[in-house]
């Protein structure tokens, strides 16, 4: 049970912001609808991962970092709703599983995933070695602020789901891999 509910009587402009996110997705998720309690955070948010999915990353390589970060954070509702938005996206279930394990089949994917991982787990300590790393598999300085944006959006929403308790309204998944 939710220890901060979902707002049930939204105001004008949250209303708003929550019937587009209906009409584009057929639901509004519960994290929204509880984000929804601050106007002014649930456009920022919602802003913020409007512009990261312009960058130079694929759906997929942004969901594979989602995925990694929601189970190295243990965001039981985000790692279900990532699960099924990469299904989405084409990945595959084995793709997935891997993801969550913060391991990719290609050496780009690889160290955007260990570099989203590593910015949580060492929260954004990282040395001049991984960052070569990252450099030598193909992330360039780009794609190391498109990755720190993507870790910093995956936080909020792992943090806020941890906070609220948020009810669990897509197929759950366990948080064991």
């Amino acid at each position: 049970m939710s220890r901060i509910l979902p707002v049930s009587n939204p105001p004008g402009d949250v209303a708003t912001t929550l019937a587009a996110i209906k009409s584009k997705l057929g639901m509004v998720p519960n994290l929204y609808a509880t984000i929804g309690h601050s106007s002014t955070v649930l456009n920022a948010y919602l802003a913020f991962s409007d512009a990261l999915s312009k960058g130079r990353l694929s759906a997929k390589q942004r969901e594979l970092i989602a995925l990694a970060i929601a189970q190295v954070n243990q965001c039981q509702y985000c790692l279900s709703a990532h699960t099924l938005i990469a299904g989405n996206t084409g990945l595959a279930k084995h793709h997935i599983k891997e993801a969550r394990q913060a391991k990719a089949d290609n050496a780009l994917d690889q160290a955007l995933i260990t570099l989203a991982v590593d910015l949580v787990e060492q929260r954004g300590e990282l040395t001049t070695e991984q960052l070569d790393i990252a450099n030598e598999n193909g992330v360039d300085s780009e794609l190391i602020f498109e990755v720190l944006g993507l870790v910093t959006a995956n936080i909020f929403t792992n943090y806020a789901n941890h906070l609220a308790q948020t009810d669990i309204d897509f197929p759950e998944v366990s948080l064991t891999v």
